[in-house]
Formats: C-alpha cells, sequence, structure tokens
C-alpha cells in the first residue's frame, strides 16, 4: 500500500516534468547573431570557429594593416570582456533549468521505544512531494524566459556598444597620425625658421627679440608633438584593449582613409528618433525587463504561500499493526500572504517604467545632439577644404611670387606655410570630430538609420 501511494505521488511529478525540456544557450545565441548582424557586416561567433577567424584576422592586419573593417572584426571574436557577457546567457538557462525542477521530496523518519516490553517499537515514515510546486513550475519558467529575452538585448547592446568603441579608437589612431604627419612639418618648418633668425641675429639683421620669438615658437611646435605622440600611445593602447591583443599581437600598422563626401544624406531627424525608440536594444531590455518583473510579481500570489503538501504516512503502532494513510500538509497565509513582496514588485515596475521613460528620452535627445553636432562639423569641413585651403594655397603662391621680386619677406612666406599646416591639423581634427558625431548618431539610432517596418 505505502509502495503504491509513493508510486502515484512520483509519477505525477514526472507526468509534469516531462514537458520541462528547454532550449540552450546557443538558440539564443543564434537570436542575437540575427538582430546584431542586420546592423553591422562583421560576424559574431561564440563557441565554434573563433580561433579560425581570429588567425585569418591577424594574418590580414599583419600583412595589410588595422582598417576599421578588421578591426571590428577581431575585437568580435577577441575581446574577453564581451565572450564573459556571452556567459550570461548560459547563466540565464542555467535559471530556466533550475525553475522547470520540482523541489525535492521530504521524507521523515521516527521511531519511539516503548516502555513496556511487550509492546513492538512505534515507527512513523512520512514520504511527500511539494503540490503546490506543480503549479508553479510553469510560472517559473515563464519568468525564467523573460529574463533570457532582457539577457539577449542586454549582449546585443553590448556587441554594438564594443563596435562603436573600435571605430571611434581605430577613427582617433588614424586621426592622431595624420595630425603628426603635419605636425612634424611645422616643427621642422620652425626650427629652420629658429635657426634663419638666429643667424641673422648673430649678423645684426634682425633682433634678438625677433630671434628669440622664432626660437619660443619653434619650441613650442615641438612640445605640441610630444603632447601628440604621447596621444597616439594612449589611443593605441586602448585599441589593443578593445581589441584582446597583447604581446607581439599589439604590434600593428592602422590603413585605410577617413571618407566624408561619398556619404549617402541622413534620414530626417524624426524619423531617427521614431528609430531609436524602435532599435535601441538598451530600451528594448528596459521593456523586456518590465515584463520580466510582472511574471516575477504572478509567483508572489496569496496562493502560493500556502505550500501545499501531499503525501503518504505509515505508522507501525506498539500493538504490532501498521496503519497507513495519505498526508496532507498545508501553510495557512493568514500572516504573510505576500503583502511586502506585492508592494515590492509594483515599485520594480514602477520603477522600470520610469527608467523606460528616461532612457527613451536620453535617446532620442542624443539623437538631437548628434546629428546638429555632425551637420555643424560637416559644415565646417567644407568651408575648410572648399575656401580656407584653397585660398591658403593661392596665398602661398602669391607669396612665393613676391618673394622672388623680393616684395615679401622669408619670415613673411614661411609664416603662410605654417598657417597653411596649421589649418590642415584643424581640418582633421574637425574631420574626426564629424565621424565620431555620425558613429555616435548611428549607435544613438540604435545601430540602423531604417524603422523596423521599412527594413
Amino acid at each position: 500500500m505505502i509502495k503504491c501511494l509513493v508510486v502515484s505521488i512520483f509519477g505525477i511529478a514526472l507526468l509534469f516534468l516531462s514537458g520541462c525540456s528547454i532550449r540552450s544557450s546557443d538558440s539564443s545565441f543564434e537570436t542575437v547573431r540575427g538582430v546584431i548582424e542586420e546592423r553591422i557586416h562583421e560576424k559574431i561567433v561564440w563557441r565554434e570557429g573563433i580561433q579560425g577567424i581570429k588567425t585569418n584576422v591577424l594574418q590580414e592586419i599583419q600583412q595589410e594593416g588595422l582598417t576599421q573593417e578588421n578591426a571590428i572584426q577581431l575585437a568580435l571574436v577577441n575581446n574577453p570582456e564581451l565572450f564573459a557577457y556571452y556567459e550570461n546567457l548560459e547563466l540565464g538557462y542555467a535559471d530556466l533549468l533550475e525553475a522547470g525542477l520540482m523541489q525535492n521530496p521530504f521524507f521523515s523518519v521516527s521511531v519511539r521505544f516503548p516502555s513496556q516490553s511487550r509492546y513492538h517499537l512505534n515507527n512513523l515514515f512520512d514520504a511527500a512531494l511539494s503540490f503546490l510546486d506543480l503549479f508553479l513550475i510553469p510560472l517559473r519558467k515563464k519568468t525564467a524566459e523573460a529574463e533570457i529575452r532582457v539577457i539577449e538585448s542586454q549582449i546585443g547592446q553590448s556587441v554594438l556598444d564594443l563596435v562603436k568603441e573600435v571605430q571611434i579608437n581605430w577613427l582617433e589612431v588614424k586621426s592622431l597620425e595624420l595630425q603628426l604627419e603635419e605636425a612634424r612639418k611645422s616643427v621642422e618648418l620652425r626650427r629652420l625658421t629658429a635657426a634663419l633668425a638666429t643667424s641673422q641675429n648673430s649678423a645684426g639683421n634682425i633682433s634678438t627679440l625677433n630671434a628669440r620669438d622664432r626660437k619660443i615658437k619653434y619650441e613650442e611646435a615641438a612640445e605640441r608633438l610630444k603632447s601628440l605622440e604621447a596621444e597616439l600611445v594612449i589611443a593605441k593602447e586602448k585599441m589593443n584593449r578593445s581589441l584582446g591583443l597583447f604581446g607581439n599581437e599589439a604590434v600593428w600598422t592602422v590603413k585605410g582613409e577617413i571618407d566624408w563626401k561619398n556619404e549617402a544624406a541622413l534620414p530626417d531627424v524624426n524619423q531617427m528618433e521614431r528609430a531609436a525608440i524602435e532599435n535601441r536594444l538598451d530600451i528594448e531590455a528596459i521593456r523586456r525587463e518590465t515584463t520580466a518583473i510582472a511574471k516575477k510579481a504572478k509567483l508572489k500570489e496569496w496562493w502560493t504561500y500556502s505550500n501545499l503538501l501531499i503525501g503518504v504516512s505509515s505508522e507501525m503502532q506498539p500493538e504490532g499493526f501498521t496503519t497507513t494513510g495519505p498526508l496532507v500538509q498545508l501553510q495557512v497565509p493568514i500572516f504573510n500572504y505576500g503583502q511586502g513582496e506585492k508592494k515590492r514588485y509594483h515599485a520594480k515596475l514602477e520603477q522600470t517604467r520610469k527608467r523606460l521613460l528616461s532612457k527613451a528620452v536620453s535617446a532620442c535627445s542624443e539623437v538631437r545632439e548628434f546629428f546638429k553636432t555632425s551637420d555643424k562639423y560637416r559644415s565646417q569641413l567644407v568651408d575648410l577644404s572648399e575656401r580656407i585651403l584653397p585660398d591658403l594655397e593661392k596665398q602661398i603662391i602669391s607669396g612665393q611670387a613676391h618673394y622672388n621680386v623680393m616684395t615679401l619677406g622669408v619670415y613673411d612666406l614661411l609664416d603662410l606655410k605654417d598657417a597653411e599646416i596649421q589649418t590642415k591639423i584643424e581640418h582633421i581634427q574637425s574631420l574626426q570630430h564629424y565621424k565620431k558625431a555620425k558613429i555616435e548618431l548611428l549607435h544613438a539610432v540604435g545601430g540602423s538609420f531604417a524603422l523596423r517596418g521599412q527594413e
């Protein structure tokens, strides 16, 4: 009889557990991959194929240089922090697996010794399962699945954050190298000017004050050059951290051009704001978090505090016969029926809704900020490249002609050339600011300017 009751209880439990199979974390990663590869050209991988892609990309970098594209691809297969974040999927599926499991059965055995020798030992055996747990399993699984959806969006956002970081780091390295190239020209030009001024001062042709002024300008240019060289070292190491490189792998040469004239026109700013609300994965993560909290709250309804146990109880009486029957234990939720938990989840839900609104407001503000700043920097670039630099070139040509007929001094001609170099440096800096604003803008709309319905 005891055996039949125990088998029946465990049979019911196994019937419920038979539908508890779950997907693996790989399926969620495929979901993330699909979302990300709609936004970027590079591939993301997790467990298989990583080493092969890394080897190929490193060979390409050693042979052809570090372009923005192969830098992004390398980061996506070699950034250790990103791969540590991927493990959150495994943690989420561990929670899902645990959510689908019943509580372990309860067993109790007691032996009581009779006070008189003619009586038998009094043995008591109880076995029970949480019957309530059978009804909580589906709710727990839905909650765990909702939290996995949150993790998927968070991982997708971390991938896009890394892509933006690599793009900006590559842009900074390339820009600093271009600035250094021009700064070295300025230093050499000012060195020659200072040497000429020193020579002429010794000959009595110019004053000591003018000679010192030329020397100071040369020294200032030399110090700025050192600052740029230090900034380049910092920028390269920032890139190495993003790419996950160390040792011999951390030695590379940046290649590629910063193109800006052939870019497509930006969409309307209002469309980009709508795209940010719809496309941004950090906003989607908060939306999904709201759903997960609402599902968690259902696990704290009053009936979940009853902890209903159903099983079998068997007792061998001192007289020698055994009594067996069903066992029911029930906590009556009189004092604690989830009042505090309900209040807590209500507060969390309101908190998450406010965070969602705050994130949406920030997203729209970022879109407007980077849209306007990119427009301003592009206007500056147009002025520098189409008006100011051509005018300086004409001035230098005219100055050379005047110098040839001795109507313009050598220092004036050298100053014109130095002014052109400084303007080229300013042009490079403006180009860097413009491209960075464009990268930030694309990131602000979630990696794609298109609305979901238009993709």
